[in-house]
């Protein structure tokens, strides 16, 4: 945790805090391809408009959060300019745990088979089983651009400063991202062909394109 400044820092959530953060979560994810994909989405959703689907999206990310509390680290970027609110999260899974908590049982799958691949491109002898796993990282749209998400993501590392990681970028932009960050071997995960265009929405016909995440993983320095 960083000294508390009029800056954003990071700090360990509370399950008391799980309301605002799902907020923050469902406002970051609203156009992601992986939560339209395995959310069934027609269209992209319009809060304010389908508020049916806009609440589903919330009980998603309440469990998903909510069962991060239990077994991993939910950490939290807070704003002290704007009386502590919450503006930006991550959800850490530890070794040996990450695989309880993947959104289906087809995105487990490939999941699982492409980190594999980008261990063995890396030539790592170890496991993703026994890396930490970046569940969900997310900033509310109107605090993007702050460098809340590396802020995050190094707390990670000085957490655990001699442990692997992995994750899933589910967009080009997030994957060049976390390169910069030092993950490594971006290894494609195709989803959604004939099913789903590009942004993960439900498509047909030569709009069912699918769409491309990456699994990457980032080793400790020897």
């Amino acid at each position: 945790m960083t000294a508390q400044t009029d800056k954003p820092y990071v700090q360990a959530a509370t399950p008391e805090d799980i309301d605002e953060i799902v907020q923050v979560a469902a406002r970051a994810f609203v156009h992601d391809p992986i939560v339209n994909y395995f959310g069934n989405a027609p269209k992209l959703v319009d809060p304010e408009l389908d508020l049916k689907e806009w609440k589903g999206r919330q009980t998603f990310h309440y469990f998903l959060i909510k069962a991060t509390f239990l077994i991993g680290r939910v950490m939290v970027a807070v704003d002290p300019a704007d009386k502590g609110k919450i503006i930006a999260g991550a959800l850490w899974m530890p070794p040996r745990k990450h695989n309880e908590q993947r959104m289906t049982a087809e995105y487990q799958e490939v999941a699982e088979k492409m980190l594999k691949t980008c261990f063995e491109a890396k030539g790592a002898k170890g496991s993703p089983h026994k890396a930490w796993y970046l569940q969900m990282i997310f900033t509310d749209p109107d605090n993007q651009g702050r460098g809340l998400m590396s802020m995050l993501i190094r707390e990670a590392f000085d957490y655990a400063p001699d442990s692997t990681f992995c994750l899933e970028a589910t967009t080009e932009k997030s994957r060049d991202r976390y390169v910069h960050l030092g993950f490594e071997h971006p290894t494609p995960i195709v989803l959604g062909v004939g099913k789903a265009d590009k942004d993960g929405v439900q498509a047909q016909g030569e709009s069912a394109t699918g769409f491309v995440s990456y699994a990457m993983g980032r080793w400790p320095s020897k």
